[in-house]
């Protein structure tokens, strides 16, 4: 594996807007603490944590804060994560996007409680809701709350025996196709990024298949600076970028303080020559003049 080195840029963090665990104020002077000069907070669907953040001048005055989400779709059947940089997270039509990601969360959310009733287990729905404040409530929060009753003994066990793939919590969300959110993100002025193609256990012949069908609807950057990324596979995604002149993003990835391995500002080193999505991000910003 590659090293984490100290970065000031973090283009891939979680709050408790989506399932992390710290909440925008101290996420943000965790940042400060990192001497993170340049963050885009990509909650799971929304970008209603950066908004909160404007709105309530949450922001410290040595860090730039940039609008993002990290999006959830599928690809031949496959669910695939798109990360959404710079885009217009303010006006009705995004608004609008964010509401039908939510719809479809609901959704599965009360499935979920559905099939674990089933399965003999009391869930509070009011309880999970509360836990997951200001999010919107999913499986951590539900394994969370099976931990607290003394459902389950761990939160691990909790997926590994009844929320995790191949269990009976494993309700699918009909996310959008691929293509369709590329489209969306480029819609509203992002760029779209392909979130850890690592974790997706797919063959360089299938990842080249995704970055055909992903570069042919208008994604434009790839994650290749990431925690926990085999160095073949980081080679191979950086030849692709440079082959498909695309742009090279990366991140922590962080939820929480507690997981010692994905630590705020710290991940792989930025390669060069490249184009780099930091780049791409700091000359959109300063195009919008904000």
């Amino acid at each position: 594996m590659h090293v984490n080195v100290k970065q000031d840029w973090d283009l891939h963090c979680h709050s408790q807007f989506s399932d992390g665990k710290l909440s925008c104020p101290d996420l943000f002077n965790l940042a400060v603490e990192r001497e993170i000069k340049h963050l885009v907070l990509t909650d799971h669907d929304t970008a209603a944590g950066y908004r909160a953040a404007i709105d309530n001048n949450w922001v410290p005055n040595s860090l730039k804060l940039h609008p993002g989400a990290e999006l959830s779709c599928v690809w031949k059947g496959r669910s695939i994560h798109v990360v959404a940089l710079g885009i217009d997270v303010q006006c009705e039509g995004w608004l609008a996007v964010e509401q039908a990601y939510i719809e479809r969360r609901e959704k599965r959310f009360e499935r979920i409680l559905f099939v674990l009733r089933r399965a003999g287990f009391e869930c509070d729905e009011a309880r999970i809701r509360q836990i997951a404040e200001p999010g919107p409530p999913a499986r951590p929060q539900i394994a969370q709350y099976l931990v607290e009753t003394d459902q389950v003994k761990s939160t691990a066990h909790a997926f590994k025996k009844w929320l995790g793939r191949g269990t009976v919590g494993d309700v699918k969300s009909q996310w959008p196709e691929l293509d369709e959110t590329v489209k969306t993100i480029t819609q509203f002025g992002g760029l779209a990024v392909i979130a850890h193609p690592h974790r997706y256990n797919l063959t360089w012949t299938k990842c080249k298949e995704m970055l055909d069908d992903f570069n042919a609807a208008g994604g434009e950057g790839i994650e290749a600076s990431c925690v926990g990324m085999n160095p073949n596979m980081r080679k191979f995604l950086i030849e692709q970028a440079q082959q498909r002149g695309m742009y090279i993003s990366g991140g922590s990835d962080f939820h929480s303080p507690n997981t010692s391995w994905l630590k705020l500002g710290y991940f792989p080193q930025w390669p060069r020559p490249a184009k780099l999505a930091k780049d791409w991000l700091l000359a959109n910003s300063q195009l919008q003049g904000t």
